[in-house]
């Protein structure tokens, strides 16, 4: 698969699946937990509240490790893709926050108003996509 074919199969994932786990570095060990994710294009976009570990992994070691797919396709195997990406705290995400908020539905509901909410943008710096029918997974950098 050519660079350009690995972006949109990316992109197809990312578009697909909003819900993932990701991993942070606590204390020299990986910790692992369950997120809602968005995306516009090939960054993706989580919250949480401001006064939780994964904040405070984040200012630590801003590396995440996120996991997303795992999507049963007809007579295949299932998907998904393995990311390596740098994570960033905004104060201000794309316009479109609200738009991508409304795709999980009730997580928008619960969310909209909070005032203690952080946003946690992921620049992805390597991707590898697993069980991509026969194909071998290959890391590739974005």
């Amino acid at each position: 698969m050519n660079r350009e074919e690995f972006k949109d199969t990316l992109k197809e994932i990312l578009d697909n699946n909003n819900i993932g786990t990701m991993a942070t570095i606590r204390d020299n060990k990986p910790m692992s937990r369950y997120m809602y994710f968005y995306n516009d294009g090939l960054t993706l976009y989580t919250y949480t509240r401001k006064d939780t570990y994964k904040i405070d992994d984040l200012e630590e070691n801003p590396y995440a490790h996120i996991l997303l797919g795992y999507e049963e396709r007809e007579g295949k195997g299932e998907r998904y893709v393995e990311i390596l990406g740098k994570a960033s705290l905004p104060e201000e995400v794309t316009p479109d926050v609200d738009e991508m908020l409304a795709k999980v539905g009730n997580l928008y509901q619960k969310l909209k108003g909070e005032d203690d909410l952080q946003a946690i943008k992921i620049d992805i710096e390597t991707a590898r996509i697993m069980n991509d029918d026969d194909k071998e997974p290959d890391t590739v950098q974005l």
